[in-house]
């Protein structure tokens, strides 16, 4: 069979496919361009005293690139994506309460950061992990989507009774992490199933679900915190991921049928190649660059709000509007990562959130700056990770996931230590913070304890922009030599 009658369907959208499989690409459970010719032969050879092995089978698929359940698979994925990132992305509010309110007002910034920081760590991080158990093992995957929607709701409902620091370390930071990897990561393996031409598009709204999240969460959070305490918004939160996600899972499905252990081939193993390619090096290093900025920004914008003055719910509204304007930048990176050059969308992400971060946040000693800056920042620098799946398939065609899953690992590097710089450069407690105190620096630049934090977000994003003009020159160098 050829690419055209898997990527490139014929038929108009919403209708069935009836497409002939080989056997090697049915027993691998991968698309059949992602399937040597040398094993699709040898199993047919091998089997040739079969009589049902030497008959051609016809499996109904549903068609790429578009179609009803292409695009249920996109919105329940988008569903998912806002219930797993959500949570991690809305701790600022929480880092904000816990920091104020018994029983762990004590406990350092540090430690508290590190809640965060290990949840979101550890989801970017695993993704390789994921590879692996998604060529060998492709039958785990929808079990392993449902046990780690149960293990989130049930770790979370545990730390409600929580009355340490390390407690929610361990149950909110790295068993959730563990448990959400396990119910995302299936969704960005079967992404490359679903959509070819409009991969990049498709793979922006479910991404952008991550900023809806980030969105909602704050708000639902605010308000909970405020009215019931802590323990019971961490329960309320943990039925609705339960019962949301559990409705999602039902239209996240892989669209290659698998075929049972006993009928499976070997898949062909993991090739790591790729990590000797000199565009994917200098990509790995930008996107690392790049979320050592965004992280403190995500992170410290509420904090900042109650640094002017103002309440925490004004913070918690500009965390919600960044998060927000994230999901635009996702859809329109996604969209021109199609049909243009990713490398450019990179240069001119990195080169205007280093200028936001200096000339825009340096200045915004008002609310209306405050989100003024948060919506353009978060438009201009959430769209980066747009560039992930396009840098991945140009690097290793035959398995973009492996390189994915590895800016992935940057990413969930970046996680850590971003925000762990950031609570460095910012030594002022929440309960000390005060406009009047603080104020704004030297010439009316920056200030409020923040200072530092603003000059190594703009310093970080002038160092993307770096690395995305050297990723282009590569880029266009490699194209050149093939």
């Amino acid at each position: 069979m050829t690419r055209a009658n898997v990527d490139q369907p014929t038929m108009s959208s919403g209708e069935i496919e009836l497409t002939p499989l080989s056997r090697g690409a049915l027993e691998s459970g991968l698309p059949q361009q992602n399937v040597p010719t040398s094993l699709t032969a040898d199993v047919y050879t091998n089997n040739s005293g079969d009589e049902r092995l030497r008959e051609e089978e016809a499996v109904a698929l549903a068609p790429v690139d578009g179609g009803i359940q292409a695009w249920t698979f996109v919105f329940c994925s988008f569903v998912l994506e806002s219930l797993v990132w959500g949570f991690p992305f809305s701790f600022g509010v929480f880092q904000e309460w816990y920091l104020s309110h018994p029983p762990f007002d004590s406990a350092s910034e540090a430690s508290i950061n590190a809640i965060g920081t290990v949840t979101l760590a550890i989801q970017y991080m695993e993704g390789i992990v994921f590879a692996f158990i998604a060529q060998r093992f492709p039958h785990w995957l929808r079990p392993m989507m449902v046990g780690g929607l149960v293990v989130c709701v049930t770790s979370m409902l545990i730390s409600s009774f929580a009355t340490k620091v390390w407690h929610l370390i361990l149950l909110q930071g790295v068993v959730y992490g563990i448990a959400g990897g396990c119910l995302y990561m299936p969704v960005v393996f079967w992404l490359s199933e679903w959509f070819v031409e409009r991969r990049s598009f498709a793979g922006s709204f479910i991404f952008g679900g991550s900023g809806l999240g980030g969105a909602a969460f704050p708000i639902v959070a605010n308000y909970l915190l405020q009215r019931v305490g802590f323990r019971w918004t961490i329960r309320a939160i943990a039925l609705a991921v339960g019962a949301l996600g559990g409705l999602a899972i039902l239209g996240v499905k892989p669209r290659l049928p698998i075929p049972p252990a006993s009928r499976r081939t070997r898949a062909p193993p993991l090739d790591f190649s790729f990590i000797k390619s000199p565009v994917f090096i200098s990509v790995g290093i930008t996107v690392f660059l790049q979320a050592l900025a965004y992280f403190p920004v995500s992170l410290y914008i509420p904090t900042y709000a109650v640094s002017l003055g103002y309440s925490r719910l004004h913070g918690t509204l500009a965390l919600t509007v960044f998060n927000l304007a994230t999901v635009i930048g996702q859809i329109v990176s996604g969209y021109y990562c199609d049909v243009g050059p990713y490398t450019r969308v990179m240069f001119s992400s990195a080169i205007l959130s280093s200028i936001l971060a200096y000339a825009l946040w340096g200045f915004a000693h008002s609310l209306a700056l405050v989100y003024v800056f948060v919506v353009i920042f978060g438009t201009i620098s959430g769209g980066f990770s747009s560039v992930w799946p396009p840098a991945a398939a140009e690097v290793h065609r035959s398995q973009p996931f492996s390189p994915f899953a590895f800016f992935a690992i940057a990413k969930g590097l970046a996680a850590v230590f971003g925000p762990f710089i950031a609570a460095a450069l910012h030594p002022v407690r929440i309960d000390n913070i005060s406009a009047s105190k603080l104020g704004p620096g030297k010439h009316g630049w920056a200030g409020y304890g923040f200072t530092s934090i603003t000059i190594f977000v703009g310093s970080m994003m002038a160092a993307t922009t770096v690395g995305s003009a050297v990723s282009a020159f590569l880029r266009m160098r490699m194209k050149r030599s093939t």
